[in-house]
């Protein structure tokens, strides 16, 4: 089964404390069964959430960084069961080939410890548009 394809990399983000972003431009990530996932400007990301001592093997900002501005997207923004967010992010981090380690890591943290985060992101009030209708260059994985 093909890993899935992103358009719209490499991201294009503000942030005025240079840990938490904006996204400025759409992306999305087309799934190894064929959903895309469109994750729309306005949206915000603090990169991986490894705690602080992991900074050093695991920082917030990494190779999969889209994996992750998109894993928050989808437990702020999106309807799906956390457990579909958190697949999501794994078929992310596989498309950009993150290495073993740091894949199984990063999943295992939001998978067995990131209900807080959940739940924490459902309350947002209101997800931002996506304006999907200037091309988006694609990044096959």
């Amino acid at each position: 089964m093909p890993a899935g394809f992103f358009s719209g990399l490499p991201l294009r983000v503000e942030t005025s404390d240079g840990r938490n972003v904006t996204l400025l431009a759409p992306f999305s990530f087309t799934r190894p069964n064929g959903e895309v996932v469109t994750f729309a400007a306005g949206g915000g990301s603090d990169g991986a959430s490894a705690p602080p001592p992991m900074w050093p093997e695991l920082p917030p900002f990494g190779v999969y960084y889209p994996a992750a501005v998109g894993h928050d997207q989808l437990y702020r923004y999106s309807t799906r069961p956390k457990a579909e967010c958190d697949t999501i992010f794994l078929e992310m981090m596989e498309c950009l080939q993150v290495p073993e380690d740091k894949k199984i890591q990063l999943y295992e943290g939001v998978h067995l410890f990131g209900w807080s985060s959940f739940e924490d992101d459902r309350k947002v009030e209101s997800a931002p548009t996506a304006n999907l209708g200037t091309q988006q260059e694609e990044t096959a994985c």
